[in-house]
């Protein structure tokens, strides 16, 4: 008996001590706490649902998993990225035509954007507030600095200041579960459009509307209510692929037509509710929430891009002679295309299809990061590029398009801001 006994202690510690080196080998503590912790407070956002016994049954009682605002502190961390089971930023594919039914197109002007390239890891970035808490930081394998809004809690870009009858809304989110614990709460993360009535963003009495991603039952939820509570719509509908256990990375693509929301993962449309948001609510803020987390699961976002109005090409360049995008994304100083560029070069090749005898001249511009020289040769790479997607995936004559580079020498906005910044990385149709 006493063999057994240590037998099963043995067993017991080796157990404990394998757990304990994976998950140190998976997230890797960096320094600094999460800054702007707020008070405590309970967002009942599943008790909106409550009142829907049908959702209610879909959720199999999970009602206890889904209250927002959890207070705590937490240090940066770097987490390693193990198993990556839906495409990424940092792994996009090669063909374009990956998006082949993708039909997004980014809006004309850019309102907000944080890549959160100026800020410092473990910090909690300035120009976003919250009532819980989270820090920034590097990922393993994904480019670029992450917020991580893993706590219960609201998570709120101040930068945006109103949200127009139309705009598009762009960002990159992980969702990483480092031990694979199956916990009772694992987290949820929804996308918010509230009406605020004060300055108090974090208030729950708000007319709003969301769409929310839930590991827990591999689900995408929409709902939407009025600030007394009155529900105009809701649903509830199976995501292939996502799950609790897995790493999941999309580029999450938003598109608001008064009261339209379309929602795309990656290359996928998972949301077209023409009637979700209320025509008589003035929706005025965006906002993330998050729900009760004790499996140790994250939720990170980057690369947060808020623009206004759909470019109208057709009638820029015919009639304008000149037309600009920002809607063509390259990889991080280089000419690589992002395939979530899809939507915006198919809208241009349309044009030049249906118009056979028109010439442009592609343009490529940059910011006035780095150097000069390399910001110059850059632009032409990215030209050229544009040029080659249009005659490879679109099957427009190489002989009708003519490419240059200007790098940063013709800004339309002052380079003193991440959104002046993005306004100027653009890509620029001139006809001949």
């Amino acid at each position: 008996m006493k063999k057994i006994i240590f037998l099963l202690t043995l067993v017991h510690l080796i157990v404990i001590s394998a757990y304990a080196q994976t998950t140190g080998d998976i997230i890797k503590a960096k320094a600094g706490e999460g800054a702007r912790q707020g008070a405590e407070i309970a967002v009942e956002k599943t008790a909106d649902k409550v009142t829907d016994k049908a959702l209610d049954k879909l959720f199999g009682g999970k009602k206890n998993k889904k209250n927002h605002g959890e207070t705590s502190n937490s240090v940066s961390k770097q987490v390693a990225d193990t198993s990556t089971t839906m495409e990424t930023k940092s792994s996009q594919p090669n063909s374009l035509k990956t998006y082949s039914k993708f039909d997004f197109i980014a809006g004309e002007k850019i309102l907000g954007y944080d890549d959160f390239e100026k800020e410092a890891v473990g910090d909690f970035p300035g120009r976003w507030t919250t009532n819980a808490s989270g820090e920034l930081m590097t990922v393993d394998a994904h480019p670029g600095k992450w917020l991580n809004i893993s706590k219960q809690g609201f998570y709120i870009p101040e930068f945006v200041q109103s949200l127009p009858d139309n705009f598009t809304l762009e960002y990159d989110v992980l969702y990483i579960n480092p031990a694979k614990r199956e916990g009772a709460n694992t987290p949820s993360l929804a996308l918010q459009l509230i009406g605020k009535t004060g300055k108090n963003s974090f208030d729950l009495t708000v007319d709003r509307a969301y769409f929310e991603l839930d590991p827990y039952g591999g689900t995408i939820s929409i709902a939407s209510y009025t600030k007394m509570g009155e529900k105009i719509l809701s649903n509830e509908f199976l995501v292939a692929g996502l799950d609790r256990i897995n790493t999941h990375g999309y580029h999450v693509s938003v598109w608001r037509q008064k009261t339209r929301l379309r929602v795309y993962l990656n290359e996928t449309k998972v949301v077209d509710a023409p009637s979700l948001l209320d025509p008589a609510a003035k929706y005025n803020t965006i906002r993330f929430a998050t729900s009760l987390n004790n499996d140790g699961s994250n939720w990170l976002i980057s690369n947060f891009k808020f623009a206004s109005g759909l470019p109208d090409t057709r009638n820029k360049l015919l009639t304008e002679g000149k037309f600009s995008t920002t809607g063509i994304l390259f990889d991080v100083n280089s000419a690589s295309i992002k395939a979530t560029s899809y939507g915006a070069l198919k809208d241009i090749a349309a044009v030049l299809t249906e118009n056979s005898t028109l010439k442009v001249k592609i343009v490529g511009h940059t910011d006035s990061d780095g150097d000069d020289k390399a910001n110059l040769e850059l632009s032409k790479k990215r030209a050229d590029a544009v040029r080659a997607a249009l005659a490879g995936e679109f099957s427009i004559d190489p002989s009708r398009m003519e490419t240059e580079g200007k790098g940063e020498t013709q800004p339309v906005s002052q380079n003193n801001s991440a959104e002046s910044k993005a306004q100027n990385r653009r890509v620029e149709f001139i006809k001949l």
